[in-house]
């Protein structure tokens, strides 16, 4: 499931910004409500993250790789929906990283530039060698 609309390429290896167009069509989507719950903005910040480890695999001439979020710390989501027909900016920028494990600064900007989702979100990155089916017989 892709919640990104799309994205600007990197000037760094370090950040990314990619970009969420809100529709009735988009996943998530409460008719009732009129939007996309704002709890979703971690999956905004998430998706944006693995954009950005994505990019940088890719320049190291290595595929794409499974991650999962660990948590998040500090985060804080101004909104109670996303509302429809409005595009919002999510940038991610990485803070710590080593060869499993990094840390990100995440947020999500209105299309007036007001922030209205932010924190720091940490992820796991198992190593190439990871073999999901592994995981998936324990379960």
């Amino acid at each position: 499931m892709v919640l990104l609309s799309g994205y600007e390429p990197p000037t760094t290896d370090d950040a990314v910004c990619a970009w969420v167009d809100v529709s009735p069509a988009s996943p998530f989507f409460d008719h009732a409500a009129g939007g996309v719950p704002g709890c979703v903005a971690l999956e905004y910040m998430a998706q944006t993250m693995a954009l950005l480890v994505g990019i940088r695999r890719r320049r190291a001439g290595l595929p794409p790789q499974l991650g999962f979020v660990l948590g998040s710390r500090k985060l804080s989501v101004a909104i109670p929906f996303f509302t429809p027909d409005r595009r919002y900016r999510v940038q991610a920028s990485c803070t710590y990283s080593d060869e499993e494990f990094g840390a990100f600064d995440v947020r999500v900007e209105d299309a007036s530039g007001a922030v209205v989702a932010s924190g720091t979100v940490t992820a796991f990155q198992p190593g190439d060698d990871f073999d999901l089916s592994k995981m998936e017989s324990m379960g």
